[in-house]
């Protein structure tokens, strides 16, 4: 029996096929050729969690994919699993403001971090607050508070979340601008929009979904909202900048992927959520939540957007005197 050798042509020829038969299959796969994750680093069913799970649902149709929640409860255990997920593009976080611009500062240890382990895939939008007074106080406007303010000094009374909150935060920054002093209740949850409808409390500071029924029904009273503009819904509420210029303290809610995650999932995703956030169903549905789509954003100009927002907000905690704990 006599073998042959090959010739060069028919060996190269060889190795072209068997490059293009082995890159086939990742070629027709592309990306997502699996579902794709989203961590939610808040427990389910608050305004976080049911933003995320609008947006994922969407997301899905628009990716072929599903696109799983994964609630996390804790926040920065939720931030430090996306961060030490894979970079393969098969993992993201929704993250609130804190996580990624404010708690760095106000918190000695911080198990991730903000600027190096995560890169800025879309901002989803902008969570405002708004400043209500029970209407037996008699105000009806921020300039008004802030005049018996001066004119009672100390008498008062704030339902605040506490001064490591975005609400207490603004609170804050509220006081010490207006110049008036505040008696500060602590409290969790819903329960200080109860007692400051009942009376116990004068004022409180929250996020719009948890005070705009008690606003329509007239158990309380708008008097400023924390964002740069006036909301649609609610144009006749005036900002607390209109009284207070430079006054602003919205929070937001973003979505980024762990740091060296490849371009095109980032991309796309990006492409996809500024999509999804123009479309009238899904923003209505966001809006009920409290969150407000301010336009579409590149990856680099969310990075940008980020970097702003750190150096902001680290100059109202040094304005502030927040220590960390």
């Amino acid at each position: 029996m006599i073998f042959r050798t090959p010739s060069r042509r028919r060996i190269a020829a060889l190795l072209v096929l068997l490059a293009c038969t082995a890159a086939a299959p990742a070629a027709a796969q592309g990306w997502p050729a699996r579902p794709v994750k989203m961590i939610v680093p808040q427990a389910a069913g608050g305004a976080t969690d049911i933003g995320a799970r609008v947006v994922c649902e969407r997301l899905a149709q628009m990716l072929g994919q599903p696109v799983l929640v994964e609630n996390r409860g804790d926040g920065s255990l939720g931030a430090q699993a996306a961060a030490r997920a894979a970079p393969d593009g098969y993992t993201y976080l929704f993250a609130p403001a804190p996580l990624l611009a404010i708690d760095q500062y106000i918190m000695k240890i911080v198990p991730y971090s903000a600027e190096d382990d995560f890169a800025g895939v879309a901002l989803v939008g902008m969570v405002p607050l708004a400043l209500v007074a029970n209407p037996d106080l008699n105000v009806k406007t921020l300039a008004d508070l802030i005049k018996l303010g001066k004119a009672e000094p100390g008498k008062l009374a704030l339902a605040s979340s506490g001064p490591r909150t975005l609400p207490g935060i603004l609170v804050e920054m509220f006081r010490i601008r207006a110049g008036i002093s505040l008696q500060q209740v602590p409290y969790k949850g819903a329960q200080g929009v109860a007692d400051t409808i009942a009376g116990r409390t004068h004022v409180t500071v929250q996020e719009i979904p948890q005070i705009a029924s008690a606003v329509q029904r007239g158990e309380l009273r708008a008097l400023a909202v924390s964002s740069s503009k006036r909301l649609p819904e609610l144009s006749g509420l005036p900002t607390f900048a209109e009284t207070l210029p430079g006054l602003e303290a919205s929070g937001w809610l973003a979505v980024v992927a762990p740091s060296r995650t490849p371009q095109e999932p980032i991309r796309r995703m990006n492409l996809e959520i500024n999509r999804l956030l123009s479309d009238s169903d899904v923003s209505q549905r966001l809006h009920a939540l409290g969150i407000y789509s301010e336009g579409s954003r590149g990856p680099d100009q969310v990075d940008a957007f980020f970097g702003e927002e750190r150096e902001r907000w680290s100059a109202i905690v040094r304005e502030l005197r927040i220590d960390p704990e």
